[in-house]
């Protein structure tokens, strides 16, 4: 099938992520492209429609499968905020996996020759990364909280609904990604987001961290993006319940990312710690083999770190300058 015959809907298209999707789908030409998600109003590219549709909503929801009659799904809906889940079992459960069934159920009745590709999560992996080495998609899973065992079970869940059916499922386990447009919750915002108010002197010159010992990968937004919208032109010659880790092969310490964004910064100011901010976790290393991506489409990423560094502070900028 060519992207001038692909009908592609993304759920979660208001989020952080599902808006640099909705870009990277569109720049390749999609045939149809639709953006769902609960906010109202918001923008598209050129190319795209969208509509404010709930997965808890499900006459809405078998409306639109039903008009749009999409050959591909993707499916970035979810509870993103792994601290945010951590405090909101129920709503979290809700959404990752009830939202998930939801849409499993009203394919199979609405689009039953398309493909769905569920954005999982590299968290999934949890206690495996305490092997200390890169994680492979051949890893088992060991799932450390609220968000990642919602994960894991989602995958498990669509292996059971879909098995028998025509619909063709690929998964991704996409590490770390950051970038314009993440909000303060992530940890590179949240570190951009002071250094803005402190330039402007909105905040006293101080900056309130964690735990800056941690290893994680750090991969941009929009290669990410970029590897979402790679995988649905590769779709058709990538095998039936594939799982692809989305991943660099490298982390970096939390302390040097707060030090390059230091360098970025116009004005000096001190580092202190504040407990409230620090996410309890025996994982101190995480990073993914992103040998079968790289195998299958020749994705890797491309957008060097400091561009990365630059474009969130510059976001964070102009956020705080709004507030004043």
């Amino acid at each position: 099938m060519s992207g001038a015959s692909r009908r592609v809907l993304v759920t979660g298209a208001s989020g952080f992520v599902g808006r640099h999707v909705l870009t990277a789908l569109a720049r390749a030409g999609q045939a149809a492209l639709l953006g769902l998600g609960r906010n109202a109003g918001t923008r598209v590219p050129d190319g795209a429609e969208f509509r404010a549709v709930d997965l808890a909503d499900r006459a809405g929801l078998a409306s639109c499968l039903r008009s749009f009659r999409p050959s591909h799904v993707l499916h970035l809906a979810a509870q993103a905020s792994v601290g945010q889940a951590h405090g909101a079992g129920v709503e979290t459960w809700r959404t990752n996996v009830a939202g998930l069934l939801n849409l499993a159920e009203d394919l199979l009745a609405e689009a039953p020759e398309s493909t769905l590709i569920f954005v999982s999560s590299s968290e999934v992996y949890g206690r495996a990364f305490l092997s200390g080495e890169p994680v492979s998609e051949g890893t088992v899973p060991k799932p450390v909280g609220v968000y990642a065992r919602t994960k894991c079970v989602g995958e498990k869940m669509l292996a059971d609904v879909l098995s028998g059916s025509h619909i063709r499922l690929i998964i991704l386990r996409p590490f770390n990604h950051t970038g314009p447009g993440q909000d303060e919750r992530f940890v590179v915002p949240a570190f951009a987001h002071q250094i803005a108010r402190i330039e402007v002197g909105l905040i006293p010159p101080r900056l309130a961290v964690g735990n800056l010992d941690s290893f994680r990968e750090f991969l941009d937004v929009r290669d990410v993006a970029r590897a979402y919208a790679m995988i649905v032109e590769a779709s058709e010659r990538l095998e039936s319940g594939l799982i692809l880790n989305i991943a660099a092969g490298q982390s970096r310490r939390i302390g040097s990312v707060l030090d390059d964004l230091m360098r970025l910064a116009k004005v000096p100011f001190e580092i202190v710690i504040d407990p409230s901010r620090a996410r309890a976790s025996e994982i101190r290393f995480a990073a993914g083999d992103n040998s079968r991506i790289r195998d299958a489409i020749g994705w890797m990423p491309q957008i060097p770190w400091s561009d990365t560094l630059t474009d969130a502070l510059e976001d964070a900028r102009a956020k705080v300058a709004a507030e004043i």
